[in-house]
């Protein structure tokens, strides 16, 4: 018993890359997204189960995507450019990338801008925003991503205790978080929410905004792999390596975080801000929250909890510095040979640059939710569904054979496309 103790503790130096993706979606999603659904969400802890749900089918997509770029020594998007017509699927990602990226980006610096405006009680979000923006973006330019790594590591351990103390501090029906986490249902809107961006928008799009933003979206993961290839100087893996297990401890752990602290703020949403008719909406996403914090103690609740919120928010932001121009340049690099040449930190700066110009005239939308949910469902819901069936295809059929699926595996993964299949209907059949 010892001695296997030892070994996953040893498997936990490989714990990294997914880190920065936990923290990326904990500093703005999760932070919004579930308490503001556990508020008005009835019967209560009934959108529990699309924590459950998008940690298994998400977590298994990821996997075999990111096992067939280390199996075989290339990037899964370089693959895909190769599928007739040439390049189509990097391509269409580029298309969507650049045309939806710039509604997340908006969104974070909208919540960063009025985290600012609300516990400074002086100046204008769009002004903090995007001056903090700047500056943020400034210092991901001169950062490397073993800082970046490390940074978002504080940030985690962070964020994960804070999680657990809110889930004892807030008192929730255990039983029926418990029943919730593995009843899967459609909520209803609770009757005295008024809020226009709740009662207008359909239940399973709202529902499908937390299946995308939990631990990311297909473009989070398309950055993820490419860490991956970094660790690994992107060479080829063996099958039975210890980076093989190392990636299944990483996503493992990382999805574990992320939805203990998504299932901790859902339940606060229920007990301190669905019972006391708050839910965060508009432009302020994030004052509702610090009533959670103060049940702990007011000190907590009026000081370390904007600090903590700056800095989470930022840090998403700064994780975003290198995420976001590395999973484009992946899906270029396999078109464009002129473009490989080009270094990662110019090609970052150009990114960056587009990102801000685009981003900022947004804000002014002050819709942030729908940018948000618009964001996720087309790249975290259908972009993870297209990537799951391609990461199958491209195991199955553009590996070695001694390095497929078996067929328990394969089973494993086509019901896991099948669920996620079901689950996309049923957001149209409740439109």
């Amino acid at each position: 018993m010892q001695k296997t103790h030892h070994r996953y503790v040893y498997y936990l130096k490989y714990f990294g890359p997914g880190a920065v993706i936990a923290c990326m979606t904990i500093g703005a999603g999760d932070i919004v997204l579930a308490p503001r659904i556990g508020a008005w969400a009835i019967p209560f802890y009934s959108a529990l189960w699309i924590i459950t749900f998008a940690m298994i089918t998400k977590a298994l997509t990821a996997y075999l995507a990111t096992r067939y770029s280390l199996l075989s020594g290339e990037h899964i998007m370089t693959l895909f450019s190769r599928v007739r017509p040439h390049g189509w699927i990097n391509i269409l990602s580029l298309i969507i990338g650049f045309a939806l990226l710039p509604f997340m980006i908006a969104t974070f610096l909208t919540i960063l801008g009025n985290v600012l405006t609300l516990f400074t009680g002086t100046g204008d979000f769009i002004i903090w925003g995007v001056g903090l923006g700047l500056a943020i973006a400034i210092f991901g330019l001169l950062s490397s991503y073993k800082i970046i790594e490390k940074i978002q590591l504080v940030f985690v351990i962070f964020l994960s205790v804070g999680a657990i103390i809110a889930v004892a501090v807030v008192h929730p029906d255990w039983l029926a978080m418990l029943k919730g986490l593995f009843t899967p249902q459609i909520p209803q809107v609770a009757s005295w929410v008024t809020a226009e961006d709740i009662t207008t928008v359909p239940v399973m799009l709202q529902l499908a905004a937390i299946y995308g933003t939990m631990h990311g979206a297909y473009a989070d993961f398309t950055a993820y792999i490419s860490w991956w290839r970094l660790r690994v100087q992107e060479k080829k893996v063996e099958l039975k390596s210890e980076i093989m297990t190392g990636v299944k401890v990483d996503l493992t752990v990382s999805f574990l975080i992320v939805a203990i602290f998504m299932t901790a703020f859902l339940a606060a949403g229920v007990v301190i801000l669905g019972k006391n008719h708050l839910v965060p909406n508009g432009v302020d996403l994030i004052s509702q929250q610090q009533s959670i914090y103060a049940i702990i103690s007011p000190l907590v609740g009026n000081y370390i909890y904007p600090i903590a919120m700056v800095g989470v928010i930022a840090g998403s932001i700064y994780a975003g510095m290198d995420a976001t121009p590395r999973m484009i340049k992946a899906w270029v690099d396999p078109l464009s040979a002129r473009v490989q040449k080009i270094s990662f930190k110019r090609f970052q700066l150009y990114i960056l640059l587009y990102l801000l110009f685009v981003s900022v005239p947004l804000m002014f939308i002050q819709k942030p939710i729908i940018l948000m949910t618009i964001y996720l469902l087309l790249t975290g819901v259908f972009g993870m569904w297209l990537l799951g069936w391609g990461a199958l295809w491209a195991n199955q059929k553009q590996l070695p054979k001694e390095q497929r699926l078996g067929k328990a595996k394969f089973a494993l993964f086509v019901l896991n496309n099948i669920v996620v299949t079901v689950f996309i209907v049923l957001i149209f059949v409740y439109l």
